[in-house]
């Protein structure tokens, strides 16, 4: 009976890996879409200087791969995507007077977890889960501003340039020369690996006997501080007079349209 039992047990478990394998499917293909980026920085945020914009940027290409089983499935996302947020420069009035740019374009690798939450065979809408490491390809920040005046801290006065002037002696309020895209982080001083996680919703539409049509919204967090050491120690040292000292994260929304071949 035991013996029995043994083998009853064993080909089940065969005939459903069978089963499972034969109700797998692959598919293969490139997407396209866009981002909207958040920048949280500490620095940012207690800083008189700046104002949060949001804007759109364009995601330009990525190659997907992905595998369905009954339930659930995985997804391969190759991307080169752009993040950093920009802010509004103001002064000591209020005004808009420039705008400070972080501009970061990463290759993205996320691994993904897909559970299928509605399956109709030719239409899924699963809830992903997704984790990978990201190469930066180019970054840099910049800033730009008219002729005005900025409430600087105080700490970085002594290190002003000369044709920044106080408005009374002492004073944190500078008379400020019109700058045009000073560079304030190259891209040396950004770290050249990232790891993002990012959850969101997808959906496959299966139009054809091969061809699928896939929508993917996810919003993704940059796990790590994305600026270097070193340039955090100048900021620390009051060496970058428009940058105040504080922790940031890179997040950013992506919405994508992809074409896949299945099999």
């Amino acid at each position: 009976m035991t013996l029995c039992f043994k083998f009853a047990f064993f080909t089940a478990l065969l005939l459903g890996s069978l089963a499972t394998m034969a109700q797998e499917m692959h598919s293969l293909g490139i997407f396209s879409g866009a981002t909207v980026a958040y920048t949280w920085d500490e620095g940012i945020l207690k800083d008189p200087r700046y104002r949060e914009k949001y804007g759109i940027k364009f995601a330009p290409f990525g190659i997907h791969y992905g595998i369905d089983f009954e339930g659930y499935g995985f997804t391969l996302d190759p991307v080169v995507l752009r993040a950093g947020q920009y802010f509004n420069v103001i002064n000591v009035a209020g005004g808009d007077v420039g705008e400070r740019r972080i501009d970061l374009t990463y290759l993205q690798l996320p691994a993904g977890f897909k559970l299928h939450m509605i399956d109709l065979g030719f239409f899924k809408v699963s809830f992903v889960a997704s984790a990978g490491v990201s190469f930066l390809l180019s970054g840099r920040e910049t800033i730009s501003h008219s002729a005005t005046t900025l409430k600087f801290p105080a700490g970085v006065i002594p290190n002003l340039p000369p044709e920044y002037s106080p408005t009374f002696p002492g004073s944190t309020e500078i008379i400020s020369p019109a700058i045009s895209n000073q560079i304030m982080l190259r891209k040396s001083d950004f770290k050249t690996l990232q790891v993002f996680g990012g959850i969101g919703f997808r959906s496959d539409w299966d139009v054809g006997e091969t061809v699928r049509i896939s929508f993917d919204f996810r919003t993704h967090y940059g796990l790590l501080e994305p600026r270097t050491d070193s340039y955090l120690n100048r900021v620390q040292n009051n060496e970058a007079i428009y940058d105040r000292s504080g922790k940031r994260r890179d997040l950013f929304a992506m919405l994508t349209i992809g074409i896949a071949r299945t099999a």
